[in-house]
């Protein structure tokens, strides 16, 4: 039996820990025994514990770069030599450079890294985007493959010159068969009911509520649009850091009732039965669980016009709008409010085009084979 370690920062249930959960739920146990290490305590542990794996708690490991993050990599580094792990899958850009780096030190047999996004982005101070350039490149030489989410990231990460083409992949993300089964009945029950209620038009998002995630414009956005057409109204869930802010932002405008901030709440399903349409305004993604969660669910997507997001979403599924331009989000918003019916199109479309590009069969056995040192 080989012993796996995952490697995740934060012990949250957002898209990047829900990645290791839905791949490691299509493990044979017989073949695999499970470990997660992050930070603790969070609704990953919990998660861990209700499926029988290890969980173990890195200490000194925080989100923003700080002096403390020493301390977290001895931790790794002593959590990897007491494994002795024959696999470790390091997540996300910290754990990612820590996390390859004590495993190479070590001599893990198999040391692989999934980019959920890179820590460089534009807009950066230039010394702080080199710096991360560089970092990025030095921890993809302690790894033996790196599997990007989506095809824009890799390209990206060649012509930079962060790795060579025989250690970097693409394999999209998906979502396991009960979830998804799911999420189609609600698509078609939705496609039974036919267009949105007259009274109102629903536009619902999960995201955490972040610069990344552009949340603020996303809430002035929102705000906007409900003063000029009466039908919208709003669900948007999560938490963050930018979350009181928005509310803020909302009551300001007095829209507490049609612009509605419920908090973080793991059980989406619920949710997107009861949204028109999906919408999430992001600066960068990797590949959204969220966007592949709604277009599962036969809802139409109104995305940022970002290479990531435009790799799900297109004119047939949905709307692409520029981050320069939120008044054309605006304007989208309020016709979409006049005339839902291409919409529902797009959204019926998007049930078969998410079916076919993120496909969760596939995703597992590319990941077993990379497990088993085969290539793709």
């Amino acid at each position: 039996m080989k012993r796996i370690l995952h490697l995740q920062l934060l012990p949250l249930l957002s898209g990047v820990q829900n990645f290791s959960l839905h791949l490691l739920d299509g493990l044979d146990p017989n073949e695999f025994e499970i470990t997660i290490a992050s930070s603790a305590p969070g609704a990953l542990v919990e998660a861990c514990r209700e499926r029988g794996w290890n969980h173990i708690a890195i200490k000194g490991l925080r989100h923003p770069v700080n002096p403390l993050d020493l301390i977290g990599f001895l931790h790794i580094f002593l959590i990897l030599k007491r494994g002795k792990y024959d696999i470790v899958h390091t997540n996300s850009s910290k754990p990612g450079l820590l996390g390859r780096l004590a495993a190479r030190l070590l001599k893990v047999p198999l040391i692989l890294h999934t980019c959920h996004g890179t820590p460089f982005q534009q807009g950066q101070a230039p010394i702080v985007y080199w710096l991360y350039v560089h970092l990025e490149k030095l921890a993809n030489s302690w790894g033996d493959m790196t599997v990007y989410v989506n095809h824009s990231d890799r390209k990206a990460a060649l012509k930079l010159g962060l790795i060579s083409s025989e250690k970097a992949t693409t394999i999209y993300n998906a979502i396991p068969p009960g979830l998804e089964q799911r999420l189609r009945q609600i698509g078609t029950d939705r496609l039974k009911r036919g267009k949105a209620a007259e009274d109102s038009l629903i536009i619902g998002s999960t995201l955490r509520f972040s610069e990344q995630k552009n949340a603020l414009q996303l809430t002035i956005s929102a705000c906007k649009a409900c003063r000029k057409n009466q039908r919208l109204k709003f669900i948007i869930l999560g938490g963050g850091e930018q979350y009181f802010l928005c509310r803020q932002i909302v009551r300001s405008y007095g829209l507490t009732r049609r612009i509605l901030l419920p908090g973080f709440d793991p059980e989406i399903a619920s949710w997107l039965e009861k949204f028109d349409a999906f919408i999430l305004y992001s600066r960068w993604e990797a590949q959204p669980f969220s966007i592949i969660e709604a277009m599962h669910s036969g809802l139409p997507v109104i995305g940022s016009d970002i290479p990531s997001i435009a790799e799900l979403v297109d004119e047939s599924t949905g709307y692409l709008v520029p981050l320069a331009h939120p008044e054309e989000l605006e304007k989208l918003l309020s016709q979409l409010a006049e005339d839902f019916s291409p919409a529902l199109l797009k959204g019926q479309q998007g049930m078969k085009a998410v079916k076919a590009k993120c496909d969760y069969h596939t995703m597992v056995e590319s990941y077993l084979k990379l497990y088993r040192g085969e290539k793709l």
